[in-house]
């Protein structure tokens, strides 16, 4: 009896935590403090640091009630592209602008919050940023298959196959 009750309490505290998410090691100073972002239109936030201005949802997670909905679109890099083109050349562009692009896998990393995991980003910049890759447009030199992603779920950069599907987060000048 008393294993079958350990082992519950092992699968509920696992369970917890996954639906708890994010954990922030406090004791390191941020990479990405809030104080460094600045609200824009709505869903936008300006990184003062860089100079980019950030839609704060993945794409297919649209902001509403001060937060990411949903869950976001996956795609390939081919269509990730033409998703941004397509919401270009929409008459209100999306979230109000039509510059928006693929962030370059240096851009992308200034949003990596190494004290973070799970995801490793500001959660209370970009709330609801799920754990999973996010395409840059920095194409792999060694292969005309490959691109980089930046993993959120611990903050790390890959080399992606270009026909895998992953997250997409707009950025723009």
């Amino acid at each position: 009896m008393h294993y079958k009750i350990t082992g519950l309490f092992i699968i509920l505290y696992m369970f917890s935590s996954y639906a708890i998410g994010e954990e922030c090691y406090d004791a390191a100073d941020a990479d990405t403090p809030s104080k460094r972002f600045q609200d824009k239109s709505p869903g936008t936030v300006l990184d003062t640091k860089t100079g980019l201005t950030w839609a704060r949802c993945p794409l297919g997670m649209p902001w509403d009630n001060n937060h990411c909905q949903n869950v976001p679109d996956h795609m390939n890099l081919s269509d990730a592209r033409s998703k941004i083109i397509e919401l270009n050349k929409r008459q209100d562009g999306y979230i109000g602008f039509r510059d928006w692009r693929l962030p370059t896998l240096e851009e992308l990393n200034t949003l990596v919050e190494p004290k973070c995991y799970e995801p490793a980003i500001n959660r209370e910049i970009f709330p609801n940023t799920p754990s999973t890759g996010f395409w840059s447009s920095t194409p792999d030199k060694y292969s005309r298959q490959g691109a980089w992603l930046v993993y959120f779920r611990n903050g790390s950069q890959y080399m992606g196959n270009q026909g895998y599907e992953w997250a997409i987060r707009p950025v723009r000048q």
